[in-house]
């Protein structure tokens, strides 16, 4: 199969189990909301390498969108199920550490697609770091509690939703310069924007790690090289979902923004086996 010149390989991408965690921040002005939200996905790129969490920012959402009626900026976070604990724990600290950021406010945001969902409390994960300084207000019909700062005051919503449903998806793209892979992953990071429920994980757009058979630079080196002829430069597309169904729909405008950069020779994905996760994303299914 090709999409303007450029092959799709005939593989898939194994994908594994995620529980999924979405959230808007809001705050006085688009870019302050960026800035808690910068922090509160921080160091969050992949769990694999030790990091503590999963996470990444989906987009910017418009003030008619959020509980406030202020400019926000939606976040989601993810671990695998068996790290629930773990994953709740780092939850509650940046939602702690979201209260050093002037007039922010943390809401539940899980996209109606996703069915399978239990609620989180987290005013109980953190009520002991306000010293019952703190009130309650509703907002939207949300449960919200009132932290006094130093500037004013943070909101945030007392109970979350986390989807047991979500899954990880990925796709591999092969171009004949570094700018040209770099510029067909950004351009498939703009198109997942418009899949809400699918976030980048971390930067996204990064490089395979420590797998020599996908560095150009060992083509001539390693005996079972995964990189074709002509490829200066591998790149791949990390994200995660709150349901397979839009991991499906995000996974196919990635592939399709990517393939119209010029450079771009072919884009595959990663398996092994079953072995990583038991999910499979057909790309020739996907693309139909």
């Amino acid at each position: 199969m090709k999409i303007n010149d450029v092959v799709i390989q005939d593989t898939y991408a194994e994908a594994w189990d995620l529980e999924v965690i979405r959230l808007v921040l809001t705050a006085i002005s688009e870019d302050v909301a960026l800035g808690a939200a910068e922090q509160f996905v921080g160091a969050a790129g992949s769990s694999e390498l030790g990091s503590r969490i999963n996470g990444g920012i989906e987009r910017m959402a418009l003030p008619h969108e959020t509980p406030d009626g202020r400019p926000g900026i939606i976040v989601a976070l993810t671990m695998p199920p068996f790290e629930r604990e773990n994953f709740i724990r780092e939850l509650a600290l940046r939602v702690v550490l979201a209260t050093l950021v002037p007039t922010c406010a943390v809401f539940d945001f899980m996209v109606k697609e996703a069915s399978a969902i239990e609620k989180i409390d987290l005013y109980d994960l953190t009520s002991e770091n306000w010293k019952g300084y703190e009130s309650r207000e509703e907002i939207a019909g949300r449960r919200i509690c009132i932290v006094p700062t130093t500037t004013g005051r943070f909101a945030y919503e007392e109970e979350v939703s986390i989807s047991t449903e979500g899954v990880d998806g990925h796709f591999v793209c092969y171009a004949e310069t570094e700018a040209s892979s770099v510029l067909a992953v950004k351009a498939a990071k703009e198109a997942i924007r418009a899949i809400d429920g699918v976030s980048p994980m971390g930067y996204g757009l990064e490089a395979v790690f420590k797998l020599p058979e996908y560095c150009p630079a060992l083509r001539e080196k390693v005996k079972e090289t995964k990189v074709p002829e002509g490829v200066g430069s591998v790149v791949n597309l990390l994200m995660f979902g709150a349901t397979k169904g839009l991991m499906k729909q995000a996974m196919k405008v990635a592939i399709e923004a990517a393939a119209k950069v010029t450079g771009v020779k072919e884009i595959g994905a990663m398996n092994f086996g079953g072995e990583f996760g038991r999910h499979k994303f057909y790309l020739h299914e996907l693309l139909k």
